[in-house]
């Protein structure tokens, strides 16, 4: 049920999201797996839309942190593969066998632990396995990766294993030395496993060029329009708006200071216009005085503190309030994209996306 109180919209655009996905697979090698990350409800979009959109376009392999996001997965499509990333953290293995997942194995103790469970109940399970080469967060570590190695058909005799992993730490720097280290490293433990998938890159794997394609990629927040880059130029569709309507304005005079701490004082008469969106709806604190929002191509600036609830603009330069008291001024957009609006706070267009709340009322565009 949509709330009748509802001014602020969230557009996401599937087709811009599936182009995104197919201009991967452009990308890539030929024969190549393009897998898809939609981990955290799909980056914040909707994972119950996002899925069947890129099964559409034939993507049939798809990475989730959790157990609880796979089972997800698995209730919206029966087909598809769905890994795992954080492992086999479940003290009950049937989920994993009921619901036909991947767990990514991140060390011996979780491969020992579905292995034991396979020969008690008579199960063939899959599995990946995450080999760390410089992450130094999830996965086999030097020790436990070469003692796989020496002893690969005792530890792994009921399993089928359809892909070993690792994880490039510095996919967003395009000329550190580290991708070629941890490619290099990678490169001589799947030398040893040459019956399943190899994956090595995430978004910002895919653009460090085709050697790193090996098997499999699987790329995240490029699918969402998002750069995962420093410096990178525009490769991707823009996917996501973020829009709103104001809820009131007002006229202030000289010396009247506007939002919470009388962070913004006028220095003139001024007009100002209220919206309902906040740092509840994920529309950051940081945001306060340091933003810029758009109507067609007017550019309007944040004045006040974000609260949790509204913001405040200047209007001061719209002669007539009338014709503006029903458009939807763009906060995140064609104007204002996610690469740009990240920037002015100092974070990462994945941060955006994720923290954007459910509040909003969601408009999805085919």
């Amino acid at each position: 049920m949509k709330n009748a109180d509802q001014n602020t919209f969230l557009d996401i655009n599937l087709k811009s999201l599936c182009d995104n996905y197919l201009k991967i697979k452009k990308k890539v090698n030929r024969n190549c797996i393009v897998a898809a990350t939609v981990k955290s409800n799909a980056y914040g979009l909707g994972v119950n839309k996002v899925l069947p959109a890129l099964v559409n376009s034939n993507c049939k392999h798809f990475f989730v942190a959790s157990t609880d996001e796979a089972v997800e997965i698995r209730k919206i499509n029966k087909k598809v593969d769905v890994y795992i990333l954080n492992g086999l953290l479940l003290d009950n293995l049937s989920i994993i066998s009921k619901y036909r997942l991947i767990p990514v194995i991140n060390d011996l103790k979780q491969l020992r632990k579905i292995e034991c469970y396979q020969n008690k109940f008579n199960k063939k399970l899959k599995i990946a396995i995450h080999f760390d080469t410089g992450m130094s967060r999830l996965g086999l570590d030097r020790n436990e990766s070469a003692d796989l190695i020496k002893n690969k058909s005792k530890l792994i005799k009921n399993s089928e294993l359809v892909l070993i992993m690792s994880h490039l730490a510095c996919a967003d720097e395009p000329k550190n030395k580290k991708n070629k280290t941890q490619l290099k490293k990678f490169d001589e433990i799947r030398a040893h496993f040459p019956k399943c998938l190899h994956s090595i890159s995430n978004s910002g794997g895919v653009l460090l060029g085709r050697k790193y394609n090996l098997d499999m990629v699987r790329p995240g927040i490029s699918l969402y329009g998002g750069n995962c880059q420093v410096r990178e130029r525009k490769h991707y569709k823009h996917v996501v708006s973020l829009k709103s309507k104001l809820i009131q304005t007002r006229e202030i005079r000289k010396g009247d200071t506007v939002g919470y701490g009388a962070t913004f004082k006028a220095k003139k008469k001024m007009k100002i216009g209220t919206f309902a969106i906040g740092y509840g709806d994920g529309f950051s604190r940081l945001f306060s005085n340091n933003c810029k929002i758009y109507l067609d191509n007017k550019r309007i600036n944040l004045v006040g503190r974000v609260s949790m609830d509204l913001v405040t603009v200047d209007l001061t330069n719209f002669t007539n309030i009338k014709l503006i008291a029903n458009k939807e001024f763009e906060f995140i957009g064609n104007k204002n994209p996610i690469n740009t609006v990240c920037k002015s706070v100092n974070t990462i267009p994945y941060e955006i996306l994720t923290n954007l709340g459910k509040r909003y009322q969601r408009r999805y565009i085919s």
